[in-house]
């Protein structure tokens, strides 16, 4: 079975979580918090957070929401973006929430905040679970 220390170890492991500066928060019942920086070299020609960046915010949260069901690993079906406002300055912050389970697909919802709680983004997608 999956647990927080194996989500948080598994995704703390990875280059690109490294690269971008990603910070695990929690993951547990369905739900995941994670925390991004705003670093120089994640910006966009405009100078704010790129949405690439912001987008790979939201897919690994809303993975590490779909694994704390007790997934081994999951896969990424479909995800949906809509982009309120520039990311800028300091410390994002992204949650996500199961919404609907079936044996092997998950619908996730995701949001990520700038420092001063303001919506940056929302996303939802579908995931299929692999035990």
């Amino acid at each position: 079975m999956t647990t927080t220390l194996s989500i948080q170890q598994r995704f703390e492991s990875l280059d690109l979580w490294d690269a971008v500066g990603f910070q695990f928060i929690e993951a547990k019942n369905g739900t995941a918090t994670l925390q991004v920086p705003f670093r120089k070299e994640l910006t966009n020609t405009g100078g704010t957070l790129h949405g690439g960046i912001i987008m790979m915010s939201l897919d690994n949260v809303m993975g590490m929401a779909t694994m704390s069901l007790g997934f081994e690993n999951v896969l990424t079906i479909q995800m949906e973006t809509r982009f309120v406002r520039q990311g800028n300055e300091g410390l994002h912050t992204a949650t996500a929430t199961v919404i609907e389970q079936t044996r092997s697909t998950v619908i996730v919802e995701a949001k990520i905040h700038n420092p001063a709680n303001e919506l940056v983004a929302m996303c939802t997608a579908t995931f299929k679970g692999i035990i």
